[in-house]
């Protein structure tokens, strides 16, 4: 598997960005080019669209992790693995907090994008590092139900 991750012009454009035609259309189009040939991020500069397959999928094992570990985000194909080493990697650059926004509708995938940025993040750090990562990831899960709970009675009250 190592060195294997690659993409070619068969799976679509990789970032929005170089999409020739900005429109709804082409967006979308690209979107379902790639999203059939199992390709469920796209990027749009530094930011990772990502695709919910609804069925399980094998690209968050430890081949994957090693691919894109220490890793510029643009070295590999679009992944959320991408996105976490970067946020990681500045974060140890820098010796300062940082945040990956997840957005999305209710029930589109932002509570297991999350887990898997997590385990990503535990993944590459040491063995104190990992305990301190499971626990975030514990109070992470358990305050998204009270999050969602939250955000749904907002809505109502509008």
């Amino acid at each position: 598997m190592a060195g294997t991750i690659h993409e070619g012009p068969e799976f679509g454009i990789g970032d929005f960005v170089l999409l020739h035609d900005v429109t709804l259309e082409a967006f979308m189009d690209n979107l379902k080019l790639r999203y059939e040939k199992n390709r469920l991020y796209t990027y749009i500069g530094e930011v990772v669209v990502s695709v919910n397959p609804y069925k399980p999928v094998d690209i968050y094992n430890k081949n994957y992790v090693d691919e894109y570990k220490g890793r510029e985000i643009y070295e590999r194909p679009p992944h959320i693995f991408a996105l976490a080493d970067s946020a990681y990697t500045t974060m140890k650059r820098k010796s300062r907090d940082t945040c990956i926004v997840i957005s999305g509708e209710s029930g589109s995938g932002k509570t297991e994008a999350s887990k898997i940025i997590m385990r990503y993040i535990a993944a590459v750090t040491n063995v104190g590092g990992q305990k301190e990562v499971e626990r975030v990831k514990d109070v992470l899960i358990k305050s998204n139900v009270i999050l969602e709970a939250v955000w749904k009675c907002q809505n109502k009250q509008e």
